[in-house]
C-alpha cells in the first residue's frame, strides 16, 4: 500500500459518503465491483487516470481535488513570493468554537494557478493533527486575493458547493506576528444562517494555550466595539507572537 493511493483513496471515500452513495450505487455508477471500491478506498490498490477520472465527474468533483495534498511544485516560491505576508504555500489557522467550547485548528495550503496570475487556496478546516490534513472535518477551495494591507480568501465547501465562506485578514506590519482577521459564511449545525468568527492565522504552528484561546475569543473591547458600532471589527494584535 502506497501513501499517495491511501490518500487519494480516503479523498474519494470522503466525497463518495457526502454524497450520501453506498459503496454499492458508487460501483454501479462507474462500473466497478464493491469489492474494487472498497480497494481503491483503503489504497490497497492504485487507481489509473481513467478511473480517476470517472470518480471524479461521478462525484461531480475536479480531479485535482483528489491529489491537492501532494507537495506544492518546486516553482512555487517564485509564484508566491509577491503574495505579501502570504508568501508561503501553507498557514495554520485558529478560531474558537463556542458552541463545542473549544480551539479549532485548520491548515490553509496555497499553490500557483494554471496561468500563474492568481494563487488556489485549499482549507482543511478542524483537524485533530496538523500532520492528517486530509483527516479534516470540511475541506473548502479557492483562491487567495493579497495586497499590501490586506488579504481576502474565497473558499466553497467541496462537500457542499452552497456553503461559501469568506476569509478578510489584515497584514501583520511584522512578519512573525500571526494575520487577524474573519472568517464568514454560512454557519454549520444547530443553525444554518449567515455567521461569522474571529480568526488568527499563523505561519507556523502556535501553542494552544490559554494565551492562543483569549486572543481568538471575542473579548471585552470587542464587544465593546460591536456594540457602539454595530458591526465586529478586528484590529492587528501587537503582542502575539510564535
Amino acid at each position: 500500500m502506497s501513501s499517495l493511493s491511501y490518500q487519494v483513496g480516503q479523498r474519494i471515500k470522503k466525497y463518495r459518503k457526502s454524497r450520501g452513495y453506498t459503496i454499492e450505487q458508487f460501483s454501479a455508477m462507474i462500473g466497478k465491483s464493491k469489492a474494487t471500491i472498497s480497494k481503491y478506498e483503503n489504497g490497497i490498490i492504485a487507481i489509473d487516470v481513467e478511473t480517476l477520472h470517472d470518480i471524479a465527474r461521478a462525484l461531480d468533483v475536479a480531479l485535482r481535488y483528489f491529489l491537492d495534498f501532494d507537495e506544492t511544485p518546486q516553482n512555487s516560491d517564485v509564484s508566491l513570493a509577491s503574495r505579501g505576508y502570504f508568501n508561503t504555500d501553507r498557514a495554520y489557522m485558529y478560531y474558537f468554537d463556542g458552541r463545542v467550547n473549544r480551539v479549532v485548528r485548520s491548515l490553509l495550503r496555497f499553490s500557483p494557478a494554471a496561468d500563474e496570475a492568481e494563487v488556489e487556496a485549499t482549507l482543511y478546516n478542524d483537524l485533530d493533527s496538523f500532520d492528517a490534513p486530509d483527516l479534516c472535518k470540511n475541506l473548502y477551495s479557492g483562491r487567495l486575493d493579497a495586497y499590501d494591507t490586506i488579504t481576502y480568501i474565497h473558499l466553497a465547501n467541496q462537500m457542499n458547493r452552497a456553503e461559501k465562506m469568506y476569509i478578510c485578514l489584515l497584514n501583520p506590519l511584522q512578519n512573525r506576528t500571526p494575520a487577524m482577521g474573519v472568517m464568514s459564511g454560512i454557519g454549520s449545525a444547530p443553525f444554518f444562517a449567515p455567521a461569522s468568527v474571529k480568526i488568527l492565522i499563523a505561519k507556523a504552528p502556535m501553542s494552544e494555550d490559554n494565551k492562543l484561546t483569549q486572543s481568538i475569543k471575542l473579548g471585552k473591547d470587542d464587544l465593546q466595539l460591536l456594540r457602539n458600532c454595530n458591526m465586529m471589527v478586528i484590529n492587528r494584535p501587537m503582542h502575539i507572537q510564535y
